[in-house]
């Protein structure tokens, strides 16, 4: 299996969670025993997420800190923190929120990795592909 088989089967299996959580409503569930709510349940996988593609973005400057266009280190952590203290803060709806415009500015970021050749293209759709998904899905579980 090759590299990039592999996280594009990773990339769309990680936005199934987020997808399930917004149509699941649709057949009349609004939990998942023992994880609670919909809202929270897709409110604290989307904390992970948002954790995992900026630890992604810490590698990605750990490896090639040279060619970076700019801190991925400190750039990664303004967009994660507000994630966090939103998710500790305030209820299920605002860390859903607040996490959509995170994914939103992570692929900005790749976006300018890709720009400086950090990331190629094919990465990068896929990562732009996974981000539609997750924040319809985000927009979805909002409005409903």
């Amino acid at each position: 299996m090759t590299d990039k088989r592999i996280y594009s089967i990773l990339a769309m299996a990680g936005v199934t969670p987020f997808v399930a959580c917004a149509l699941l409503p649709l057949i009349g569930v609004s939990e998942i025993e023992p994880l609670g709510s919909l809202e929270l349940v897709a409110a604290s996988y989307g904390l992970a997420i948002v954790s995992f593609l900026a630890g992604i973005h810490w590698a990605t400057q750990l490896y090639e800190r040279r060619d970076a266009p700019f801190n991925l280190l400190l750039v990664s952590n303004v967009v994660f923190v507000p994630v966090w203290l939103a998710y500790i803060a305030g209820p299920p709806g605002l860390a859903i929120g607040t996490q959509l415009v995170a994914l939103l500015l992570l692929l900005g970021i790749d976006g300018w990795l890709h720009g400086s050749g950090m990331i190629d293209a094919h990465y990068y759709r896929v990562r732009k592909v996974a981000t539609v998904l997750a924040t319809a899905s985000l927009a979805v579980i909002l409005v409903t």
